[in-house]
């Protein structure tokens, strides 16, 4: 692994504009951006404010209005929302109050529509491997409003109808495996059916495959009932205690049957 070599101090102004043309070269960045990488160069404050204000006049750094405005553009032109632009403006430095002024510049000179921008950009995406969820986390993150995203995915023929991530789990679940599963973690039938509907899972075979499992003895839920009331230190030779044993149990699903039996044992 190379580790990034010490910036070698400044010892004249000319070393601090040889620095800032170097970044500048690099690539476009914002009067903050090219501070902190001046700062890093020579604790010279008044080098740095000199060498920043000459660039700006001259034309080699931008302000923070003219950056935002080509940010601005080349963001719009690439499909993407208002938020994205004021995260990544932001980031670099920039007054979020520069940044909704080149949003509104823009928009109103170039009559950028950014619901449009989000449809064009839904209309030329590959759907076909993209959950409900992935789809909206994908548009959201090119910067658009979760309202217009919503509504665009809404109106869409194909988005409109993929299915959300827990849909595609629920279609490859195994009923079997699932109820095995919440057997294990001692839950009872109600509580097992009822999250399985939860997870949307098909659950119209349930009764015939939990009658499958207890007759061949892969799951016994007088047992588990037993196990899950030996969790808990009751009573129950006190009625009240009791009853709230039979509560507790019952709100883990097992049966009236299933609870009196293990009550009374």
């Amino acid at each position: 692994m190379f580790s990034q070599r010490p910036v070698k101090p400044a010892k004249t102004i000319d070393n601090v504009y040889g620095s800032a043309f170097y970044h500048l070269e690099a690539k476009d960045r914002t009067i903050d951006e090219l501070r902190k990488k001046l700062i890093a160069k020579t604790d010279n404050q008044e080098w740095i404010d000199t060498v920043l204000e000459d660039l700006i006049g001259r034309g080699y750094l931008k302000s923070d209005k003219n950056f935002a405005i080509n940010f601005v553009e080349m963001a719009f032109s690439g499909e993407k929302g208002s938020q994205f632009i004021l995260s990544k403006l932001r980031e670099k430095g920039i007054n979020e109050s520069i940044v909704n002024e080149a949003i509104a510049y823009v928009s109103n000179r170039d009559e950028v529509c950014e619901i449009t921008l989000l449809n064009n950009r839904l209309a030329n995406m590959n759907l076909g491997s993209l959950s409900s969820d992935k789809l909206y986390a994908t548009l959201t993150k090119y910067g658009f409003k979760s309202a217009d995203v919503r509504e665009a995915i809404k109106s869409h023929p194909v988005a409109s109808a993929l299915p959300s991530k827990m849909q595609i789990k629920a279609d490859k679940a195994d009923l079997v495996k699932e109820i095995e599963k919440l057997t294990r973690k001692l839950k009872g039938k109600s509580v097992i059916k009822r999250e399985l509907k939860q997870k949307l899972i098909d659950v119209s075979t349930f009764d015939e495959e939990i009658e499958k499992l207890e007759m061949d003895g892969s799951i016994d839920f007088y047992e588990n009932c037993q196990a899950r009331l030996d969790k808990k230190r009751f009573d129950l030779s006190n009625s009240k205690d009791k009853s709230k044993a039979y509560a507790y149990l019952y709100s883990h699903g097992f049966s009236s049957d299933e609870i009196k039996e293990t009550l009374s044992s």
